[in-house]
């Protein structure tokens, strides 16, 4: 009888056991945000100990017992304690309330610090840069670090002459629009620190200045669905919008992301161009007017899935498109000299799939695919007083492009770190144009096919040492063999990062580095391109990738206040200038190289804060700039200017509850050297309001860039003989409205992106 009693409670207690589930819920404050690190203890109703969990970075917790009944007790240093009875799987969401402390006669004030040198990186807490401003998204956060300056929709740093985005250490390969739109999709919540390296060591396979965006990685002992959607309205001198649907799976396991974002933009142009030529002894008052307007609707889809393998062991592969369909650009130019329409229709696609293998032994292993086709047809037609011209231009652009990269670090006796690897890219680009004449003119000269190779072997070594508290040193050596056609190059890239802290109060960081810039595709073709009927653009086939060398002395005062000086030289510089032709009344532009351009300056970081309410941030930089080139054309220049930048960020918070933040931006940049040109100084207000509500679920930002419409600079040339002026009057001042909702407490996933910046006309 007591046996059949034992057995019968046996399977009983099976059979309950197989009918209850895991126990799970989240734990919350007052503002619904989740609590991370809080202890929750399980007993049974008799205050049996039976296990206890601790909340994950989204505040959810789980249990893997399942008793039908128990009591769980809410534990966190910040907040009182709370106990739940419960019998069912689902806890639900639980509130807990702000514990309050108090002080006799004490009272403590701290400020953090809002950038550390760790590593030969400046380190930049985001969270600090983000709160209390309308920062919403990573690309925001990114311009609130100081020196960090948004030029023509680009992200540029004060002392750098350009500067490359990696994530999480990872190089992502993108063009500066692809570059800003995943940036403006990513969640500020899920940034962590934001790193910037004015020398990159070697083993980011990236040279130069780096800023690093690090971002979280959360993770949950059960699977979820996370997500964001928001939409955007722009009106300028017309109207443009889009959107953006994130979708992201997290398991123990695997993980994937899905994105869709359309975009229709539809910009204007209104440029007055006034020409003083001289040609076969006679001088011509050129003035022309050229006013039309470009919109194109864009698409972009990424899919990407991630398998831990093992702990620090993962395989990640991704495919990522772009779609733009139904370009459409019109000019049309009118003067004393010529009338003339430019319509221009135009489809791009770009295909990716990338696959990287991560070991926990410190090895990286990746292949990259990159498939691009752009067709362009052209309707050009041009009347002169005497002369109709009329024809059709069909343009073809094809690129593949392959990458294989592999990479390994090794820890080393005595605090050594010895990293290593290969970076090798093939591709192949065939491209030409074809004329079809209207008006019975042979222009069969001017019909290209080019088909080019490409090959770039990169190796490299690099050593890192933290010999104390105080002093750290970063140095690698890159070796790198270029072949493009018949040119052919071995290059040595050093780059040296060395920093030094007297203090907490005061920290140096001395830096030097070389790198390599490679022309686009299209601009080494043998073409010639019609904008109206007296300027066109001829491509250069004999340009040759430009070498950059620069240094820096950074200097870090209690954390906050910062000073580089910085030098710069680029032999070789690539840059686009206008010319007046000696042998036709045409205006030509054109990619050459410069003998070399040389930058020296200063760049000084200032941020302040008034309580909780207003905060502030002012970078001033001066800098003397040289341009030298002989021979350009027919005449040569060696020219040098005095430049100034100024930069002022305010934000106010308005109110906590609700929470409503407004912030005031202003710009100032003296009139920079071009070579032969001259452009005039330029200034822009931008003012943002941001409302965010339903438990930091929903968002509503209004935001007005260059209130003033001031951000347009005006050129002009008057240089041996070379007269013009070009006036800028097209629309620069915009106001958007945009609208975000998170469901899940979504957290955008990092990705690499696809380098299409050679690509196209």
């Amino acid at each position: 009888m007591k046996r059949t009693i034992i057995i019968a409670g046996i399977i009983a207690s099976a059979a309950t056991q197989l009918a209850a589930q895991n126990i799970k819920g989240k734990v919350v404050d007052n503002q619904q945000r989740p609590i991370e690190a809080a202890t929750v203890i399980m007993q049974a109703p008799d205050s049996t100990f039976i296990d206890a969990v601790i909340t994950d970075s989204l505040g959810y917790f789980s249990f893997k017992e399942e008793p039908e009944q128990y009591r769980l007790i809410f534990q966190h240093l910040l907040y009182k304690t709370q106990e739940r009875m419960g019998n069912s799987s689902d806890v639900g969401t639980i509130t807990l309330e702000a514990q309050s402390y108090a002080l006799d006669e004490v009272v403590v004030q701290g400020e953090r610090p809002q950038v550390k040198v760790e590593k030969g990186a400046l380190v930049y807490d985001a969270k600090v840069l983000s709160e209390r401003t309308t920062a919403s998204n990573a690309y925001e956060s990114l311009l609130r670090v100081p020196g960090v300056i948004e030029q023509s929709e680009a992200i540029t740093l004060a002392g750098a002459k350009g500067v490359t985005v990696v994530l999480n250490g990872k190089p992502s390969s993108m063009t500066a629009e692809q570059l800003t739109e995943l940036l403006k999709s990513t969640p500020v919540s899920n940034i962590q620190n934001i790193e910037v390296m004015y020398n990159a060591p070697a083993k980011y396979r990236v040279r130069g200045a780096v800023i690093n965006v690090v971002l979280k990685n959360a993770k949950s002992a059960d699977p979820f669905l996370r997500g964001e959607v928001s939409g955007n309205f722009t009106q300028s001198a017309y109207a443009k919008g889009g959107g953006n649907l994130n979708l992201s799976y997290s398991g123990q396991k695997v993980s994937a992301d899905l994105s869709y974002a359309p975009r229709f933009t539809h910009s204007d142009t209104d440029v007055e161009m006034i020409s003083r030529h001289t040609f076969a002894g006679k001088t011509y008052d050129i003035d022309q007017i050229n006013t039309g307007d470009a919109k194109a609707l864009n698409h972009n889809l990424r899919l990407g899935v991630d398998y831990q393998i093992a702990e620090g062991s993962s395989l990640n592969a991704a495919y990522t498109a772009s779609f733009k369909t139904r370009n459409h650009s019109r000019q049309h130019s009118s003067g004393n000299f010529v009338e003339s329409d430019n319509l221009k229709t135009s489809e791009a696609q770009m295909h990716n799939i990338n696959v990287d293998y991560t070991a926990a032994f410190g090895l990286n292993l990746g292949i990259d695919y990159t498939h691009y086709n752009s067709p362009a047809t052209q309707d050009f037609t041009n009347q002169t007083e005497n002369v109709r011209q009329h024809f059709f231009v069909d343009e073809q652009q094809t690129i593949d492009r392959y990458n294989v990269y592999a990479g390994q670090t090794h820890a080393l006796p005595n605090g050594w770190n010895l990293n290593y690897g290969i970076d090798f890219t093939f591709a192949n680009e065939k491209s030409g144009q074809t004329y079809r004449p209207q008006d019975g003119s042979d222009l069969s000269s001017l019909n290209t096919d080019t088909k080019m190779k490409e090959e770039t072997y990169n190796f490299y070594a690099g050593v890192e040492k933290a010999f104390n508290e105080r002093l750290s040193l970063s140095l690698s050596v890159a070796g790198e063999r270029y072949k493009l056609m018949d040119y052919r190059k071995w290059a040595v890239y050093p780059a040296l990062q060395l920093s030094y802290m007297l203090s907490p109060e005061h920290v140096f960081q001395l830096g030097f580095s070389s790198d390599k810039e490679y022309p686009d595709y299209w601009t080494l073709q043998n073409t010639t391109s019609y904008l109206n009927g007296y300027t066109k653009i001829l491509g250069n086939p004999n340009l040759v990738p430009s070498t950059d060398y620069a240094a820096q002395l950074t200097y870090v005062l209690k954390g906050k206040y910062i000073s580089t000086f910085y030098y710069n030289y680029i032999k070789d510089y690539i840059m686009q200038l206008p010319y007046q032709s000696p042998n036709e009344l045409s205006l030509i532009y054109q990619f050459i190289n410069y003998d070399y351009q040389q930058q020296v300056g200063l760049t000084l970081m200032f941020p302040f804060s008034v309580g909780r309410v207003w905060n502030a941030q002012l970078v001033l930089d001066g800098s003397y700039n040289k341009d030298v080139c002989d021979p350009y054309h027919a005449i040569s220049f060696n020219r040098s200017k005095w430049q100034g930048i100024a930069q002022f960020n305010n934000s106010v918070r308005l109110s906590s509850q609700p929470d409503i933040r407004l912030e005031l931006n202003g710009l100032y940049v003296s009139s920079p050297l071009q070579g032969i040109y001259d452009l005039s100084s330029v200034w822009k207000i931008d003012a943002g309001l941001k409302w965010t509500f339903a438990h930091d679920c929903a968002e509503l930002k209004l935001q007005g860039n260059d209130l003033f419409n001031s951000l347009r600079p005006d050129g002009s040339i008057n240089y041996k003989g070379q007269r013009l002026n070009l006036l800028m009057n097209q629309m620069s001042r915009s106001l958007s409205i945009t609208f975000t909702y998170k469901f899940n407490g979504y957290k955008e996933k990092e990705h690499k992106e696809v380098d299409t910046s050679r690509f196209g006309y």
